[in-house]
């Protein structure tokens, strides 16, 4: 039987099943929230044939500190055409609408991430059918007004919200604070909530998106080691012939720099921490040949086309509290939590997603404890 590693077309990894490595293994029972669960039930059910029987599982493998690392939040808010060269450190007050983004998404139940990608929804190339499906484009803006309006995607809901400016926001941010929401599953559901602002629907029932945090200007390591990972990401895509499918993107600050490179997967949202400073991946030995030359990526690749988990570097997932990421890494891994299992205690310190976010007096309840 092939294994994903081994098929080069994409389109084979959906023809036929495959088995996984020992690294990667399907979560058995994941404790994750209704919103989170009902986007995986959407997932299978749309893809019947990604539904494989468990991987292979190290079972005497200790926890580390990346596990629990990911911050509480139901949404992924992406603020696209953006190019990491033109990321101060903090990037909430690079125009109106951004500010006005993250100051709405810290209002929202449960919170949203905000950060800024060189995600392009709206690629017509031939080569590359991870876009939206709309037959319009963005305006072309000149670099000064460059983000006096904003196309916003929503992971893992699929939704890109077209050429927001403070009022679109406002009205983005008013949208998704309903409980129940339409996906690009079933974005015409006649029950849930229509939006008021133009925008589009990306393929995530067919397509893997994978962004990888490349913001040098925040931290070294992040566009030292994201920076590396995502180049490995791109050329893996290209020899395999994924680029219909599959694609890699930069992504600004999400938190955890020492765990650089650090990855998240969608449609699922997992995240991935590589650790490149402690285990020497993507690393130059002394005659400059690299160590585990693509190895991460091929890792992730892995676990974004054949919807398993790469356990090994797992951070934790959207729409879970710190308890329940590692809780799920735990009951998957078949060791128990210790006290010195885990001292990754997360607090609002310089490095999480939120610490950039514009101060509030109004901040909802995170999911969880």
């Amino acid at each position: 039987m092939l294994r994903c590693k081994d098929i080069k077309s994409y389109s084979a990894i959906f023809a036929q099943p495959s088995t996984v490595t020992r690294r990667l293994a399907v979560p058995s029972q994941p404790a994750i929230t209704t919103a989170a669960a009902a986007v995986v039930r959407a997932f299978h059910a749309a893809n019947p044939h990604l539904n494989k029987p468990k991987g292979e599982i190290a079972r005497s493998k200790a926890m580390d500190s990346r596990v629990g690392t990911v911050a509480a939040h139901r949404h992924h808010l992406v603020v696209c055409n953006s190019s990491s060269k033109e990321w101060p450190s903090k990037v909430e007050g690079m125009s109106p609408a951004i500010t006005a983004l993250a100051q709405g998404a810290i209002r929202l139940p449960g919170r949203a991430m905000v950060t800024l990608s060189d995600f392009t929804p709206f690629n017509h190339s031939s080569n590359n059918s991870c876009a939206s499906s709309s037959t319009q484009g963005s305006a072309t803006q000149d670099t000064a007004n460059k983000y006096n309006r904003i196309d916003v995607a929503v992971f893992p809901l699929g939704i890109v919200a077209r050429q927001l400016d403070k009022d679109g926001i406002k009205k983005l941010i008013e949208w998704l604070g309903h409980d129940i929401l339409p996906t690009s599953w079933s974005p015409s559901h006649a029950n849930l909530p229509r939006p008021s602002f133009d925008h589009s629907w990306l393929e995530l029932s067919r397509n893997r998106h994978i962004f990888v945090c490349t913001h040098g200007s925040r931290d070294y390591l992040c566009g030292l080691h994201g920076g590396k990972l995502l180049e490995d990401l791109r050329a893996l895509i290209s020899e395999r012939n994924m680029g219909k499918h599959v694609a890699a993107w930069s992504t600004s600050h999400i938190g955890g720099h020492k765990f650089a490179a650090n990855a998240i997967v969608y449609p699922r949202g997992d995240w991935y921490g590589t650790w490149c400073d402690r285990c020497g991946s993507n690393m130059a030995s002394e005659d400059g040949v690299s160590i585990n030359k693509q190895a991460d990526a091929e890792a992730i690749i892995e676990a974004a086309t054949c919807d398993v988990i790469w356990w090994d570097a797992w951070r934790g997932a959207i729409n879970m509290s710190k308890k329940d990421q590692i809780a799920t890494w735990s009951n998957n891994n078949q060791v128990e939590s210790t006290s010195s299992g885990n001292n990754n205690q997360q607090s609002a310190d310089a490095d999480t997603f939120t610490s950039w976010a514009p101060k509030s007096s109004r901040r909802s309840s995170v999911i969880g404890s």
